[in-house]
This record gives structure tokens, C-alpha cells and sequence, in this order.
């Protein structure tokens, strides 16, 4: 099977520039790029930070994008949003009989967990798994047996060296390890947040993350002068079969003179 994964849309109120990347005309182009391209996938995921401020605009404006896009799409949160005013404009949306915007779904006999590692608070950015988000995930895991598990996230439980999201990722680590090994058959996880590709093996589980549709952290922030870099922006293909699982990072729209369609 074949699915799409973008991350960190950062979507401002009124269309509003942010870091040097206009975030809705961006999205626009992803969105009518995978239509165009990549219409036989099952589903997009986007792994969180919908809105760059939790504005209820910005929320309105993806809701009216989504109703014209050929797939299904599964919309997670992500530490610049708020999870009541997202559920205030997407009130159908899937939660877990505690509110939490996290939920699973099946498809050709694997199973796809979403997990809501939102804090909440303001100028809280470090991600949670609580108590009881934690056990819903272990007893998502064991209910799916021994069918292949993808799990998405936007907080990685881990550091990968840059220290402006290092000290904003996934509290308590070892309490989300010990909810994973409920799981018997994990094949991948996918992540957000950092703003960059990575391929992370955390204590043996396979964890990748690929760049915001708008603006990207720096891997050597001295290099820039600032905390954000305006590099090229990309979403992922993954094709998954008995035994491989594969991620492509697109980032077709910034090659020179190219446009959705070109």
C-alpha cells in the first residue's frame, strides 16, 4: 500500500507570511501536488503544528482545503496548537474517550495509531504522553496482535543534536518505551516537530521525520545567523509491503522553474 505524510503546516491567520515562507499558498501547492501525483494513495496524514497559533481561521481555512483533496486525510496536533479551538472547528474529528485527539485506524491489514502528544499552555512547547494517553496506546498495541503497526507522533521521545528542539521533545521517554513493547509487531514510526529528514533507530525502533511545508530548523544554526532556515520543503511517499517499508522525501516544488503540475 501507498500513503502520503506531511508535517508542520504552520498556518497563520489571514494567509500572514511566517519565517520567510507564505505557509497557506505553500500547503496549496503540496496539497495540489500529491492530487495530482499521488492519487492512488490510501491516505495523508499530517503529523501536526496545523496552526502556527491555534487560530480558529487558520483551522477554517485547512477544513475548506481538505473538502476538495482526493484522499482521506488524518490530522494530528502538534505543540503550536490548540486542541479545543481544533476541535471547535473540526468537531466530528476521532478522539479517545478522554478528548485527546489521538485514534487508530486499519487498512490492508495493518494497523496506523495517531497519537496527541500536545501539552497544552501557553509557551508550552515540550510534548506529553500522559498516564492515560499512554494506556490507550498499550491497549491499541495489544489489540492489534501481530498485525504490522505504523505509529505517528509529532514530539520525538529522543535528542538528535540540535539543542533548539532538544529541549522541546517527547517528556518521559522511558514510560513511552516500556507502552511500546505492548506492541509485537511495530514496523515504523513517523514523526514531526524537528522541521528537518532525519532516520533515527531509538532502541530498536525506526523513527523518520521530514521537513515543514514551510520553514526548516537549521542543522547548524551558526551557519544561518537564525533559528530558521528557508530550505527546501518536502512531504513523503511511503510504500509498505510484506517485507520493506519504503520513505521517499518529494521535494519536487522547489526545484528551479518547477510548480505543481510542471
Amino acid at each position: 500500500m501507498k500513503f502520503i505524510h506531511l508535517t508542520d503546516i504552520h498556518l497563520t491567520r489571514s494567509g500572514a507570511t511566517l519565517n520567510g515562507g507564505d505557509p497557506a499558498a505553500n500547503l496549496s501547492r503540496v496539497l495540489a501536488d500529491i492530487a495530482e501525483w499521488h492519487s492512488d494513495a490510501a491516505f495523508c496524514v499530517i503529523s501536526g503544528d496545523l496552526a502556527d497559533e491555534g487560530d480558529p481561521e487558520a483551522y477554517g481555512w485547512l477544513q475548506e482545503q481538505l473538502q476538495a483533496f482526493p484522499l482521506p486525510v488524518f490530522l494530528m496536533l502538534g505543540n503550536h496548537d490548540v486542541r479545543e479551538t481544533f476541535l471547535q472547528v473540526f468537531p466530528d474529528h476521532p478522539r479517545d474517550a478522554n478528548g485527546f485527539v489521538q485514534y487508530s485506524r486499519t487498512a490492508d491489514g495493518a494497523k496506523f495509531v495517531f497519537l496527541d502528544t500536545l501539552t497544552g499552555g501557553p509557551g508550552v512547547h515540550d510534548g506529553e504522553l500522559c498516564a492515560t494517553r499512554l494506556a490507550w496506546l498499550e491497549e491499541e498495541l495489544e489489540q492489534a496482535g501481530d498485525a504490522p503497526v505504523f505509529l505517528f507522533m509529532h514530539h520525538p521521545p529522543f535528542d538528535i543534536g540540535l539543542p533548539y528542539v532538544d529541549d522541546i521533545k517527547l517528556r518521559g521517554p522511558d514510560a513511552f518505551h516500556a507502552a511500546l513493547q505492548k506492541g509485537r509487531n511495530i514496523r515504523h514510526i513517523f514523526y514531526g516537530h524537528i522541521h528537518r529528514i532525519t532516520y533515527v533507530n531509538w532502541r530498536g525502533y525506526p523513527f523518520t521525520s521530514l521537513p515543514s511545508t514551510n520553514h526548516q530548523i537549521p542543522l547548524v544554526p551558526e551557519r544561518v545567523g537564525t533559528d530558521y532556515s528557508v530550505e527546501p520543503l518536502a512531504y513523503s511517499v511511503v510504500q509498505v509491503n510484506e517485507d520493506q517499508v519504503t520513505v521517499h522525501f518529494d521535494a519536487y516544488l522547489d526545484r528551479p522553474g518547477q510548480a505543481a503540475g510542471g
